[in-house]
């Protein structure tokens, strides 16, 4: 692993949601909207999730529904003690989680029990692993029978490789191209990759076609947008979107 991911600060993506450039608050504040349209509806309060590479814990929160239990994991030991923080000021809201977890390992190697999971997230971390395929069959080992995976990724088949030029060459973020980004995904070798593996596709489509260059200029026309690219299931916006069951 060539990139030293302990060197991101590890309120990375909560400031980019929060302080970022505009398009940067929109992008990822889409994926919240995510999270509410297909994972949400499925978690109740005896829900088990799991985030693999949670970084500031954007996701994680947000699937946090009442009473479900949460669990935080992340190379990064930074990232891990800001999520911590963020967690244990959850467990003292209305809507509080009943309690959570967090844990440092690599997806390749969950320290966690076969089936005890009712969803893990994946989101935008297979892209960085030489052997993404081993994330994705030991993300299905803990989830239980009919637990649902999300998996994002970005979609080479699209603008992405042009936002990733721009956003390295005008310094927004990590660099990604050539030093993070190290396997590459389109529609048919993901949807493949989770078929192979003995996943259920629920659903399959992108996010970010038209709508962060919106939200730039008309910002509620982008979440407009963003709702019918969810919707739609179209495979040209700029970041894959799959929820695969466990069968």
């Amino acid at each position: 692993m060539s990139f030293d991911y302990h060197a991101v600060s590890g309120d990375y993506q909560y400031q980019a949601l929060h302080s970022g450039h505009p398009m940067q608050r929109f992008w990822h504040g889409g994926k919240l909207t995510m999270i509410d349209r297909l994972i949400c509806p499925h978690l109740n309060s005896d829900s088990r999730l799991l985030e693999i590479g949670c970084g500031a814990g954007n996701l994680l929160l947000r699937a946090s529904v009442r009473g479900s239990f949460p669990v935080a994991l992340d190379l990064s030991l930074q990232a891990l003690s800001f999520v911590r923080s963020r967690l244990t000021e959850a467990v003292s809201s209305e809507e509080a989680p009943r309690g959570f977890a967090s844990t440092q390992a690599i997806g390749e190697q969950l320290p966690l029990a076969d089936g005890s999971f009712d969803c893990v997230l994946l989101s935008e971390v297979i892209e960085h692993l030489e052997a993404p395929q081993i994330s994705i069959q030991e993300a299905a080992r803990v989830l239980r029978p009919g637990g649902r995976l999300l998996v994002t990724t970005p979609n080479y088949r699209s603008l992405w490789p042009l936002m990733e030029w721009a956003v390295d060459h005008l310094n927004m973020a990590p660099k990604m191209g050539g030093e993070q980004h190290i396997s590459r995904f389109h529609p048919a070798n993901l949807r493949l990759l989770l078929t192979e593996l003995g996943l259920g596709i629920e659903y399959f489509g992108t996010i970010y076609n038209l709508s962060p260059f919106l939200s730039l200029v008309f910002p509620e026309s982008a979440k407009r947008q963003l709702a019918r690219e969810l919707h739609s299931r179209s495979l040209l916006g700029m970041i894959l979107v799959a929820v695969a069951v466990k069968l």
